[in-house]
């Protein structure tokens, strides 16, 4: 089975804040945030794979900033590690103010996801090589998060 990069499944998408997607606050839904994070993340996850996939969990959800209505949300999906038939991958949301030309993270969340054959069974996945320092780092954080997934259902 061949390796893939992270470069080769990474998934950058934008979207306008609309009025309707805020909440009284004027700031966008955490709810559709949540969406849009998951949809980045599937893409970047049928990529790897080029099977189809299924979210199996979202973890370390962090809402840092807020997103303005009027600024765009940029979404940013890429793999960060590999195994037989599962994949993490780390998305982060961005607040962009064109008009000023500014930029700020506005949320940040770890995806899982399983490979899925053609009965929709988990099947084997291609293997993640990373390449940039960042990519490594973001690796063995993935391989600690994994353990620490692992042993909360041993604990069960």
């Amino acid at each position: 089975m061949k390796t893939k990069t992270p470069s080769e499944s990474r998934t950058e998408t934008c979207r306008i804040i609309r009025q309707n997607d805020v909440n009284s606050l004027g700031t966008a839904h955490g709810g559709y945030i949540l969406e849009w994070m998951d949809t980045a993340a599937s893409i970047c996850a049928r990529r790897h794979t080029n099977l189809r996939v299924n979210t199996v969990a979202v973890e370390e959800l962090f809402f840092v900033n807020p997103l303005h209505s009027g600024h765009v949300a940029k979404i940013v999906a890429s793999l960060s590690r590999t195994f037989k038939t599962s994949m993490e991958v780390v998305v982060n949301v961005y607040d962009e103010d064109t008009i000023n030309d500014s930029e700020n993270l506005a949320v940040t969340g770890v995806f899982i996801f399983v490979g899925l054959d053609e009965n929709g069974k988990p099947t084997r996945i291609p293997q993640l090589v990373p390449e940039t320092d960042d990519e490594k780092k973001l690796w063995d954080e993935a391989g600690r998060r994994r353990d620490n997934r692992q042993q909360r259902k041993r604990e069960k």
